[in-house]
This record gives C-alpha cells, structure tokens and sequence, in this order.
C-alpha cells in the first residue's frame, strides 16, 4: 500500500531547477546557430568550435549531447516545426493533380535558400555517417515516400492507375530528383520543374 503522506512527487510535479533552464536554453541555443550557420556557410564550413562559438557555450556542451556535428545539424534541421513539407497528399477526383500540387510544395520547400542550404548540409551529414543516414530516412524521406506511395495506392484500388505498377520506384524517382536538383546547386529550379518528370511517371501508371 502506498503512503500517501510521503508519496514522491511525479515530474511534472517537480519544479524545474535553474540548472534544468540553463541546460535547455543552451541546448536551444546550440540548435539555432546550427541552423544560422549552415544558412551563412554551408555545412562544409561548419565545425562544433564554430557552433560553440555562436551558442554561448563550451564544446564539452555540445558533446554531452551530440557525439558528432552530423548528428547535431539532424536535430538542429528536423526538430524545427515543419522544416518541410511532410503532409500527405490532397484526396481529390484527380489523383494526378494531387501529385502535382504535392511535388510542387515540396520543390517550393527546396527553392528557397535556406532550404536549400539545409537540404544539402543533411545530404551531407549522412553521407558521413550510417547512423545519421537511417535518423535521416525515418524522420522525413521515408515520411514523404510513405505519403506519395499511399495516394498512389489509393488511385489503383480506385481504378484509376495500373494495381501492378511499382509506386516506390515512382516515389524514389520524384524525390532522388529534387535532392540531385538541390545538392547540384541548380539555379533555375522552380515549382514546376518536376512536371516534365510527372508527365512521363503519371502516363506510364495508367491502366
């Protein structure tokens, strides 16, 4: 039986200590000039003394959260509210306009700067390490594969596309080509730049 007279007190109970806000306004801290510096000077200039530096704090401080700079450029990039467009696919009459509309708000994700920038220091961060690569995957390339695959899905079940056409290799085709237009630095990438791309992918999966 419990004693209720001196039951400890649950942690939402307890108070938060003034070590508790410091330590998480300088992880916050850490995080936000991450973010600022790979936007100033890409994720190749990027260093944990650099980081340091602009957050305020020590280098043992980021270490005794983060054991590498590609692991805390992943949560600096992906812990933000919607860095990028994860939501799933529209439900319209048209499943090829809901594709469109998707890949075009996910391309506008990629035309601007520090998208752009944030994109490519995640390429690299896990082109660096296995298990920043798989971080990577599950918090938001496989999160838009499983939302482009499932619409897809839907429209064969409708009728509307082929049942035995393979909607991953569609998926995987679509998003390996906006990161190769954004890791190649392209400079005339627009929301439509896909289409020529969808065009070719859409007409191939009708029955």
């Amino acid at each position: 039986m419990s004693d209720h007279g001196h039951r400890t007190p649950s942690e939402a109970e307890t108070p938060a200590t003034p070590g508790r806000k410091r330590s998480e306004a300088a992880r916050l801290a850490i995080l936000a000039a991450t973010r600022d510096l790979i936007e100033e000077h890409g994720y190749e200039k990027l260093s944990i003394a650099g980081i340091a530096a602009r957050a305020g704090v020590g280098k043992d401080t980021i270490y005794r959260w983060w054991p590498s700079k590609s692991m805390v450029v992943v949560d600096a990039v992906l812990l933000e509210d919607q860095p990028f467009h994860t939501a799933p696919l529209a439900r319209t009459a048209s499943v090829d306009q809901d594709v469109r509309d998707w890949v075009h708000t996910v391309t506008q994700d990629y035309m601007e700067p520090a998208g752009a920038s944030r994109v490519r220091a995640l390429t690299a961060a896990a082109s660096e390490d296995p298990a920043t690569a798989q971080m990577l995957y599950g918090r938001y390339t496989q999160v838009q594969r499983i939302a482009l695959v499932d619409r897809l899905r839907e429209a064969a079940e409708a009728g509307e596309l082929r049942p035995d056409a393979d909607f991953a290799a569609v998926a995987d085709a679509v998003l390996a080509s906006l990161l190769y237009w954004v890791t190649t630095r392209r400079t005339d990438l627009q929301s439509g730049s896909a289409d020529p791309l969808l065009d070719v992918l859409l007409r191939g999966l009708r029955p």
